[in-house]
Parts: C-alpha cells; structure tokens; sequence
C-alpha cells in the first residue's frame, strides 16, 4: 500500500511541475539556459494517532534552472493531501487535497567546479530579487507587480485553536514578502551536472508541515 501511495503522489507531482515549468519559461524573458537540475523528491508523513485516525501526507520537489547571463529561476511545488485511500485489487484511489503551491524565485548566481570532481559543481545563489507564487486555488502574487490585494493576501493570520482564521495582520509590502518568503544571503547548493539533480532545498519556501 506504501508503494501504490508514492506512486500516487509522484504522478501528481510530475504533472504539476511540467505545467509550473512551461508557464516559468515563457514568461521570464531570460538568456540561453545553461543547465536544468531537478531536485530529490521529498515526502513527510504525519499522523494523529492515537488520538484521531487522521494522518497528512505531504510531496515537494525543486528545480534549478541556470541562465548563461547569471540569473537563476528556482521553481518549489508542493502538494498535501489527508485520507488517502488506495484500493489493495483495483487502480481505484481517493483522497483529499489539503493545500498546493507552486513559487517561482529569481536572482542571480555563481558558479564553478567542484575541486575535487568535476562532474558537480558550486552554485551559490544571491537572494531572490522576485517572487510569483501561487497557493492553493486562493491567490497569486508577484513581488514585481504588487498590488494591495496581493499584500492583503499574504498577510500574518491569527489562527485559533480549530485552525480557523480569526483574524489578519497589516498587508505586507514587496519588500517585506521578499524578505519572509524564500530565503535570505546566500544559498550554495551543489549540482550534478551529468544527471543534471541536486540534494531537495525548500530554498526558504514553506512546504509540507512548516505552515
């Protein structure tokens, strides 16, 4: 049953980074690639046993693309789903999706050999000077056209104890999403350039159980 729930969930994942990567690369306008690197995929299992017979299942993955003008896009999907239900004598499944996103980071970086193996090499990447993200069917926002509605949207909300919204703080600016919503500095990541992966990095994005 474990392995009908992976397989499950990686055809999901597939099909949503195919989509996420052909919007991405239509609308960025940036130079001649210079490498593609898809991460590790990462799962996370939580349950609420013995309490309650409730358990969340979640997927995320990464890529890295490298642009030969030194701009990097990095795409982030992730997907939660509960009550996942696999038939044990049929393809039949159910289940229930929790949240999804997709966010797309823009920077630029740098780049050499490993020293000790040329097949990998050093990637250091500056902060991300651009954010798109879309989340869950509920809002999209793009820090180089914000608007009030967009800083509305990403907004601290009080959450009580059942989980409901009760409440939202101020509406965030470009500025301050950039600075909560990825990462900050400098991010080195290691990529192998013959199969073209490296180790999976949220890059600062909330995924999975960090909500």
């Amino acid at each position: 049953m474990k392995k009908k729930l992976v397989l499950v969930m990686v055809a999901v994942m597939v099909a949503v980074m195919i989509l996420a990567c052909a919007g991405a690369s239509k609308s960025t306008g940036a130079s001649k690639i210079k490498g593609v690197y898809l991460s590790k995929a990462n799962a996370d299992y939580s349950n609420m046993r013995p309490t309650y017979n409730y358990y969340l299942y979640n997927y995320a993955q990464s890529e890295v693309t490298l642009y030969e003008d030194g701009t990097y896009m990095v795409i982030v999907s992730d997907a939660t789903f509960s009550a996942v239900i696999l038939d044990e004598s049929t393809n039949d499944h159910s289940e229930n999706e929790r949240t999804n996103s997709i966010t797309k980071l823009f920077g630029t970086y740098t780049s050499e050999p490993n020293e000790f193996d040329d097949q990998f090499s050093e990637v250091k990447l500056s902060a991300p000077t651009r954010i798109i993200r879309s989340f869950d069917q509920q809002y999209w926002v793009d820090t180089d056209n914000w608007t009030e509605d967009m800083g509305k949207a990403v907004a601290e909300k009080q959450i009580d104890e059942t989980g409901a919204v009760v409440g939202a703080g101020d509406p965030l600016t470009a500025e301050q999403y950039l600075a909560s919503a990825a990462f900050t500095g400098e991010k080195q990541i290691e990529v192998d350039e013959k199969l073209c992966t490296f180790d999976f990095d949220s890059f600062g994005v909330k995924t999975g159980f960090s909500y």
